[in-house]
């Protein structure tokens, strides 16, 4: 049985946190850094800007996620996670309903009831297996295994069941893709089209990827 983490402790105490709307296409400056927020609806990337001046897509966090959790870390040990000093941006992918609370309000949560532990652990879970993803994926060398790779991992986070696959519910553009590999859009282009041509995928309106033949799109892969 998967950990219904929506309705643990830490989930209904930030959900009763300050909410802010940001419309889509939105540049989002959270300002303090003493806040953890909760993504209620929408999808959101976090990016930065690169040498070259192009966009590197970091990670998307959608329904149920919530960041940064590095602010957490920092009160419970003193522990920095970033140390390289990079500047991290976020924009709204779609309408975005956020939540916030601050670090000293979760802690002081945490002292009454120490199972909060618990859902941030899977937080940071859910954060590994992000990271594990991009791991993986740095390591391919084909730009067919390297798309096949991503969208698998896609729709396994943001995927719902749909009659003829799995629709990855969050709207992706060929640029976004790219973003995500730091990949020529144009090739991500032609590769989606293969796939495409192959029955693997179908690109539906809105943008939404579907995902037809998971196995097919594995065997690409590996």
């Amino acid at each position: 049985m998967r950990y219904d983490h929506l309705n643990s402790p830490l989930y209904k105490l930030l959900i009763d946190g300050r909410q802010v709307k940001f419309p889509k296409g939105q540049v989002v400056t959270f300002g303090d850094s003493d806040l953890v927020h909760f993504i209620k609806a929408g999808y959101i990337k976090r990016y930065l800007i690169t040498k070259d001046g192009s966009m590197s897509i970091q990670i998307i966090y959608g329904p149920g996620d919530i960041f940064p959790l590095s602010p957490v870390r920092k009160s419970i040990f003193n522990e920095h996670v970033y140390t390289t000093g990079e500047q991290y941006y976020h924009e709204a992918m779609t309408d975005l309903e956020i939540y916030s609370t601050t670090v000293s309000s979760l802690l002081q949560a945490l002292e009454q009831d120490p199972l909060i532990y618990k859902d941030l652990f899977y937080a940071a879970g859910v954060r590994i297996n992000s990271n594990v993803f991009r791991l993986e994926n740095m390591s391919l060398r084909v730009t067919n295994r390297k798309v096949a790779h991503l969208l698998i991992h896609l729709s396994d986070i943001f995927g719902e069941k749909v009659d003829d696959g799995t629709r990855i519910k969050v709207p992706l553009t060929h640029q976004n893709v790219a973003d995500m590999l730091n990949m020529a859009r144009e090739t991500v282009t032609l590769t989606l089209a293969r796939l495409e041509d192959k029955g693997l995928i179908r690109v539906a309106e809105g943008k939404h990827i579907i995902v037809l033949d998971l196995d097919g799109l594995n065997q690409v892969y590996k």
